[in-house]
């Protein structure tokens, strides 16, 4: 349109309309108007009689893209993509407004349920998602929770919503929620060591972990050490938030240099033991643990540990005794003294 003259260009001749139109008409940069001036090119026409290869080896990026618009060949869109919209799913009511956790439970659960659906038929996995309480004083209170790696799984974002839902204090009444996704990456496997034959079956341990904190709740447990002298009363197992069990912290490299380990029962179980009298004790020369007789080679000890006379438990006075076998096992067996009775307590391995 020159003025207010409009030029009707019928399809398939807009490359000739342009051929005769200056190389201006284009906006080449200053460099790339010298450039072309030296080599003769004036019209739309004459860059577009050029073969690309010759066009990219001496005009560059840029003279291949005046190229392409020279022959009529835009690339560009007209409209651009529309994005596409992150899954998201809400829940409000107007004739109450609730104040029972558990019930608010039941609602999320409903809203996660509904956009972990969404997400597995998009092939997606949820980065962060937002929880957005309508309040009965018509405020907002908004909450980003982000798991530790993307997920699609209802389950594994029920827990860990669970686990930021007790820590949230809401000012008033909800009337609404609204679970919205706020970013995404692809469903893609971790990578693994492909002779590691625990990596075979990660997927089916997670899934079975998380199964058992939806059933169970709270399964996940850590040691609690004390300096009691008896080794089956010194560890107290203390319930641990998953998300505090999992944190780096928790994990620590041993300064312990490799060596046996030491690995006890969980209660210390009775056996038969043969021995042989020594200046002040007897010694361990033969056991039986379960059907037959075990020879001893040697036998260490006794290790003397008494004590508990203030404890509920009990009093206690043992003789402990490390012993090999003629297989060479290294066992840990007692004599309880009180009853004369002899337990196996464990081995190393």
């Amino acid at each position: 349109m020159s003025g207010n003259t409009i030029t009707m260009v019928l399809p398939g001749d807009d490359r000739g309309f342009l051929a005769e139109h200056s190389i201006d008409v284009l906006a080449p940069s200053p460099p790339l108007r010298n450039l072309f001036d030296g080599v003769g090119i004036e019209k739309c026409g004459d860059l577009a009689r050029l073969e690309q290869e010759a066009v990219e080896v001496r005009f560059g990026a840029e003279g291949v893209h005046l190229w392409r618009l020279s022959r009529a060949d835009d690339r560009r869109l007209i409209f651009a993509a529309m994005p596409r919209s992150l899954p998201e799913s809400s829940l409000d009511w107007v004739d109450y407004a609730l104040t029972d956790p558990e019930r608010l439970v039941f609602v999320i659960n409903a809203l996660v349920d509904n956009v972990s659906s969404a997400l597995t038929a998009r092939g997606q996995c949820a980065r962060e998602m937002t929880l957005v309480f309508s309040l009965a004083n018509r405020s907002l209170f908004e909450h980003l929770v982000r798991p530790s790696r993307s997920t699609a799984s209802r389950k594994a974002w029920m827990r860990l919503i669970r686990t930021h839902l007790d820590r949230i204090q809401l000012l008033n009444a909800v009337t609404g929620v609204l679970l919205r996704v706020e970013s995404v990456t692809g469903e893609v496997e971790r990578q693994g060591d492909m002779f590691d034959r625990g990596f075979a079956t990660a997927r089916a341990t997670e899934e079975t972990v998380a199964q058992l904190l939806d059933d169970q709740g709270a399964v996940i447990v850590v040691p609690d050490n004390s300096r009691h002298p008896l080794l089956e009363r010194r560890t107290n197992w203390m319930t641990q938030e998953p998300a505090h069990a999992a944190r780096a912290h928790m994990v620590r490299e041993s300064p312990v240099d490799p060596r046996l380990t030491l690995q006890l029962l969980t209660e210390p179980r009775r056996i038969l033991v043969k021995t042989a009298p020594r200046r002040d004790h007897e010694l361990p020369v033969e056991y039986r643990d379960t059907d037959s007789w075990v020879l001893l080679d040697s036998a260490a000890g006794p290790d003397r540990v008494s004590g508990g006379q203030w404890e509920e438990s009990g009093a206690y006075a043992r003789e402990y005794f490390r012993c090999v076998t003629r297989e060479g096992t290294l066992v840990w067996i007692f004599r309880q003294a009180r009853g004369d009775e002899w337990y196996m307590h464990g081995w190393w391995d």
